[in-house]
């Protein structure tokens, strides 16, 4: 009786074992979209509204975390100054919110902002902009 219901077990979980590697097998083999493509990301970023002229953004618990403390008080203070439009702004923080490192420092904030207003600007306007961003880094005078 031990050897038979033994060997009913061995074999149930034989057959159990190959059903799974199969169903894993066919899992593996299907061709999954991609998870983090702009037009997925675009289609679950949730907007409650449009920003009014009196809005003012607010960050999550979990945006906060993202942000080293450097990153996140630079962000403010563009916020605060209104130095860029609160599209681009938010357009920034997006681009922030869904990059690849576990937190995001106040260089790659800088890269990101510089490389976002990069279309928009002609040389001069980027030199500015380049001296603004890095000046303190730099020890470039300010005159």
């Amino acid at each position: 009786m031990k050897d038979s219901l033994f060997e009913m077990l061995m074999s149930f979980f034989e057959r159990s074992l190959s059903r799974l590697k199969e169903s894993n097998n066919a899992i593996n083999n299907q061709e999954e979209p991609e998870l983090f493509d702009a037009a997925t990301l675009e289609r679950r970023t949730v907007i409650i509204k449009s920003a009014q002229q009196t809005a003012m953004r607010v960050f999550t618990d979990d945006e906060k975390q993202k942000f080293t403390k450097a990153s996140y008080q630079f962000l403010m203070r563009l916020m605060a100054w209104d130095i860029i439009a609160p599209e681009t702004l938010e357009l920034i923080i997006t681009q922030l919110l869904f990059s690849e490192s576990r937190f995001v420092n106040l260089q790659e904030t800088k890269w990101t902002i510089r490389n976002t207003l990069a279309e928009s600007l002609d040389a001069a306007q980027l030199a500015f902009l380049d001296l603004v961003l890095y000046q303190k880094e730099d020890k470039l005078p300010l005159h």
